[in-house]
């Protein structure tokens, strides 16, 4: 084993400066750290928003909703959704977008506030 002696006051910059990094890293938001996006299958979104999925299909095909596919599964962002319910792309039963968010958000347990 190798013995390394160093100044006390270099010693105390050093240790110092691991702190600053430290804090640093942990007040740094990694992107997976941030809102975990929650994503909708096609049943789940038309039940949601009080459509048929052959409404949804058509959306896709025209092109007014993105979204994404999984192992055969048309899958949305729920921002995305938000986003068309917001530009009246998409016109569903909630009166507004709380009650959307409400109302998918009570369905699925997901407790995140906005």
């Amino acid at each position: 084993m190798e013995v390394i002696t160093m100044e006390s006051d270099a010693y105390k910059r050093l240790v110092s400066k691991i702190e600053q990094i430290a804090d640093f890293v942990a007040e740094a938001k990694l992107p997976s750290e941030e809102k975990k996006e929650a994503w909708l299958d096609s049943n789940q979104l038309a039940d949601a928003l009080g459509i048929s999925t052959r409404t949804l299909q058509r959306l896709r095909d025209d092109n007014l909703i993105s979204y994404s596919m999984l192992r055969g599964r048309c899958m949305y962002k729920l921002s995305e959704v938000e986003r068309c319910l917001e530009e009246r792309t998409i016109r569903c039963k909630p009166g507004n977008l709380e009650d959307f968010r409400r109302n998918y958000l009570n369905r699925t347990g997901h407790d995140k506030k906005r």
